[in-house]
């Protein structure tokens, strides 16, 4: 089933307390070919809130196993019937509600359009243990792989493979993007401050800064032409 991988179990057993015999070995053929299964009796520990628990494993449960009986039909009715409600809806294409006839009991008038697997005593069970694995694909994943549903779900969240061609072969194009680019040597400062030079007179309005001219450097008066200026005139 596709819908399996999206789901906590496979098989939520839905049955009598009173068919727990039959019931729970069942489930444990079920859960030696790989299925996770959600048996009551498994799940519900001392202080859980029963009805709690139980709604919780029909949320995270793909197919619901609905145990047909006698007792079933008796005074666990009501709460068995409020069980299958989710998996008989016609738009719930992800689910399986597969009915499990365990005695002759007459069927309940709404079960009686659905074809059952038959668990009754003197039938042919292995032939129904077959189509019940078929059901829940084990049977093709068992003769494909070797292995049962669990073994396959156990990789379900982890990392998924590249597809061919995108990460498994080698890209030129994405590995010259993801290659480092070689270092260039940088040049020497004099060549640098050159070539910005040749860049800043290039650029248009520019003009180079002039230079003021240099002013005469003064001399400092001589003593002697200073005292020849002074004396007076003969």
């Amino acid at each position: 089933m596709a819908g399996l991988t999206r789901f906590r179990y496979d098989i939520f057993l839905s049955h009598s307390s009173a068919d727990k015999a039959v019931v729970r070995e069942l489930a444990e053929r079920l859960r030696a070919a790989g299925l996770r299964v959600w048996l009551d009796a498994w799940i519900i520990q001392p202080g859980d809130l029963i009805s709690h628990q139980i709604e919780r494993g029909l949320e995270q449960s793909a197919l619901l196993l609905f145990c047909m009986s006698a007792h079933a039909f008796g005074s666990d009715w009501a709460s068995l019937e409020s069980h299958s409600a989710i998996f008989r809806d016609p738009l719930n294409r992800d689910r399986r509600f597969v009915p499990l006839r365990l005695d002759d009991a007459p069927i309940k008038a709404m079960l009686r359009g659905y074809d059952y697997l038959d668990w009754r005593p003197g039938a042919d069970r292995e032939a129904e243990w077959g189509r019940l694995l078929a059901i829940c694909g084990v049977g093709a994943a068992r003769t494909a792989s070797g292995g049962g549903l669990a073994e396959q779900q156990a990789h379900v969240g982890a990392p998924v493979e590249s597809a061919p061609g995108v990460g498994s072969r080698s890209n030129p194009a994405t590995e010259s993007l993801a290659r480092s680019p070689k270092a260039v040597p940088a040049a020497p400062i004099p060549q640098r401050l050159q070539r910005w030079r040749r860049r800043l007179h290039q650029l248009p309005g520019h003009r180079s800064p002039s230079r003021a001219p240099k002013r005469p450097r003064e001399r400092p008066a001589s003593p002697f032409a200073a005292s020849i200026s002074s004396t007076p005139a003969r």
